[in-house]
C-alpha cells in the first residue's frame, strides 16, 4: 500500500493513532514499514518508510532524539510511530520542536499496536483513493479482473479510477473508454499518437511508459500499458496524471492488472466474434448459392438476428491485399462501420475475399448512406478499397446482383477509373461485355490489334485525340503539337491499318468503343499500353 500519511492515518486501523507534531509533512508518501530499533537506524533507510518504535534507545537523551528526527527527515522517511510508555505518554519536547521543524511527523501509536500487524496491514492492502476503501491486494486485482462481467471495458476503468483516483481511460479500435468524462482529455492526444513522447521510466515495470503531449501550454502526462492478445496489440489503457500527487507503485500493479483484464475481455469478444463470423459466412455463402428455399431463409435469418428482405441488392467491398479483412481487429472494424451506417439486421459476411453485404430494395434510402459507409471506411482504411453494387433483384437471383457488384468492382481495378463506389446500372457499355470476356478480347483484336506494331503509340494517341476533339484535324494537331497534316497523315494510316472509315458514324462507334474497353483487354493480355493512356 502507497499512500499520504493523511490517507494512511483515515484508515480504521489506525484510528487510535494521533500526530503529535510534523503537521505539515502528513502528504508524505508511505512505502514501507521498518522498526527503529538504534540511534544509527537512520542510516540504513531508503526513504519512504513508516518508522516504528518504542524510542527506548532515546530515553533521557534529547541529543539523540534530536540527531533521529533530523536524519529520518533527511533520508525522506514517510513519519515516525511511537509507542509513548517509556515517556509517561507525552512526547518529549525535544522531539515535537525538530519534528515541527522538519515538517516530519511524529504519530502516537497505542501499545497494543504489533509491529508485525502494521506491517502485514500496508503489505497486503490496497486504499481506494475514490471511497476510501480498504482491500486485501489480490482482492482488488479480483475486483477488476471481475469488473469486465458487468460492464465490459467501462467496468475496467471504472474499477480502476475507483483504485488510482486517477482519470482512467482505454483505446480499443476506434474508441476511447474513458472515466470520469473530464476536459482534461484533448482529441488530439488520443488520435494521433505521433505526437506522444516518452519519458525515461526507472520502474520495474519495463512493459508500462510513461508518455507526455503537449497541448497548447499545458504539458499532459500519464501512464500507458499496451493491452497484448495472441502477441498483438489490440490497444492500450492509460493512467492521466493530476496536480494532487505522484505516480506510486500501486498505480503500475494497478494498470498491469487492468490491461490484462482488458486482455481477457478482448480474447472472449474475439472469440464470440470468430464464432458468428464462421455462421454469417457460412449462412452468406449458401445464401448466394440459392441453397436456401425462403422458409430456411427466414429460420437461419432469425437464428442469426438478420432482417432479409426478398428483393434487394448486393453491396460488395473488395479491400486491398494490405488489408487483412480476415483478421480480428480490421474484420471487427469494417463489421462496426457497417452495422452503424446501414443497421445493425443487415446481412453481411465474407465470401471468398470479398466482404457482402445484402439490402432491401431501397436505393433511394441506402445509395447515400453508401456514401456515408466509403466515407467511414476512409477513415479507417484510407484508400485501400472499392465497393461495388449490383442491381436490384429477387433474393432467388441474389448471385447475380453479387456477379454485378465484383464485376463492377474488377472493372475499377484493370480500368484505373477514379471513383471509389461503382454501380453496375451506372458502368455504361461496360454492362454489355460483363458476360463475355472472349468476345471483348476479339472486338480489340478486330479494331485495334493492327496497331500493335506502332510501338510508339502515336497512332493510338492520336486516335484518341482525334475523337476527343470530335474528329477535329486542327484541334487535334493543336492538342498533340503537331502540323495538321501530320493529324491528317496519321488518321489515313489508322484507316488502312484498321479497315475502318472515320467518316462513317457505324466505325466511328466501333472504335469510340474499342477505346473504351481497351484498359480491360489491355489487363487480360498485358499489352505495352502506356500507363498514363489508360488512366
Amino acid at each position: 500500500m502507497e499512500l499520504t500519511v493523511k490517507e494512511l492515518l483515515s484508515c480504521s486501523f489506525f484510528s487510535k493513532a494521533n500526530v503529535l507534531a510534523g503537521h505539515q509533512g502528513l502528504n508524505a508518501i508511505v512505502t514501507s514499514v521498518t522498526v527503529l530499533d538504534s540511534p544509527d537506524a537512520p542510516k540504513y533507510m531508503k526513504g519512504g518508510e513508516l518508522v516504528v518504535s518504542s524510542a527506548y534507545s532515546l530515553l533521557n537523551n534529547e541529543f539523540l532524539q534530536q540527531e533521529v528526527i533530523k536524519n529520518l527527515a533527511k533520508k525522506g522517511s514517510a513519519a515516525l510511530g511511537l509507542m509513548l510508555r517509556f515517556f509517561d505518554n507525552k512526547l518529549p519536547i525535544v522531539i515535537k520542536e525538530t519534528a515541527d521543524k522538519y515538517n516530519f511527523p511524529v504519530i502516537s501509536l497505542p501499545d497494543e499496536y504489533a509491529y508485525r500487524d502494521i506491517y502485514e496491514f500496508i503489505s497486503t492492502n490496497m486504499y481506494s483513493r475514490l471511497s476510501g476503501e480498504i482491500k486485501r491486494k489480490d482482492e482488488v486485482f479480483n475486483e477488476i479482473t471481475n469488473s469486465i462481467y458487468d460492464e465490459g471495458l467501462v467496468g475496467v476503468v471504472k474499477a480502476l479510477y475507483k483504485w488510482t483516483g486517477l482519470l482512467s481511460v482505454i483505446l480499443f479500435e476506434n474508441r476511447v473508454i474513458a472515466y470520469p468524462n473530464s476536459e482534461i482529455i484533448f482529441p488530439e492526444i488520443l488520435t494521433d499518437i505521433s505526437n506522444w513522447e516518452k519519458f525515461p521510466s526507472s520502474n520495474e515495470h519495463s512493459f508500462i511508459v510513461n508518455r507526455y503531449c503537449m497541448c497548447g501550454n499545458n504539458a499532459v502526462e500519464w501512464l500507458a500499458v499496451d493491452i497484448l492478445v495472441d502477441g498483438k496489440t489490440h490497444g492500450s489503457v492509460l493512467l492521466f496524471k493530476n496536480e494532487s500527487r505522484e505516480y506510486v507503485k500501486e498505480d503500475y500493479l494497478l494498470l498491469e492488472c487492468a490491461s490484462y483484464a482488458c486482455a481477457q475481455e478482448i480474447k472472449k469478444m474475439k472469440s464470440i466474434i470468430n464464432v458468428q463470423r464462421l455462421y454469417h459466412n457460412d449462412f452468406m455463402d449458401k445464401f448466394l448459392n440459392c441453397d436456401y428455399t425462403w422458409e430456411e431463409i427466414c429460420s437461419s435469418s432469425r437464428k442469426l438476428d438478420f432482417n432479409i428482405p426478398k428483393e434487394g441488392f448486393v453491396l460488395a467491398i473488395k479491400f486491398d491485399f494490405n488489408i487483412e479483412i480476415d483478421n480480428f481487429l480490421d474484420y471487427k472494424k469494417v463489421v462496426n462501420t457497417l452495422q452503424e451506417t446501414l443497421g445493425y439486421k443487415v446481412l453481411y459476411g465474407l465470401y471468398k475475399d470479398i466482404f457482402v453485404v445484402y439490402l432491401p430494395n431501397d436505393e433511394e434510402k441506402f445509395l447515400p448512406k453508401i456514401k456515408l459507409l466509403h466515407d467511414r471506411l476512409k477513415k479507417c482504411f484510407g484508400e485501400k478499397f472499392i465497393i461495388g453494387v449490383g442491381r436490384p433483384v429477387h433474393y432467388s437471383e441474389v448471385r447475380k446482383s453479387l456477379e454485378q457488384a465484383v464485376f463492377a468492382i474488377n472493372l475499377s481495378f484493370c480500368a484505373n477509373l477514379k471513383l471509389k463506389i461503382f454501380e453496375f446500372s451506372k458502368i455504361g457499355v461496360f454492362r454489355l461485355l460483363k458476360n463475355d470476356e472472349q468476345e471483348m478480347i476479339r472486338y480489340y483484336e478486330d479494331f485495334l490489334k493492327p496497331l500493335e506494331r506502332d510501338r510508339k503509340n502515336d497512332l493510338l494517341k492520336t486516335l484518341k485525340c482525334f475523337i476527343d476533339c470530335g474528329y477535329n484535324f486542327r484541334q487535334t494537331a493543336k492538342c498533340l503539337y503537331i502540323h495538321p497534316n501530320t493529324v491528317r497523315y496519321r488518321i489515313a494510316l489508322i484507316e488502312k491499318l484498321c479497315k475502318v472509315n472515320l467518316k462513317s458514324a457505324h466505325d466511328r462507334l466501333s472504335m469510340e468503343l474499342a477505346l473504351i474497353i481497351l484498359p480491360v483487354v489491355n489487363s487480360k493480355l498485358n499489352l505495352d499500353i502506356p500507363h498514363d493512356f489508360l488512366s
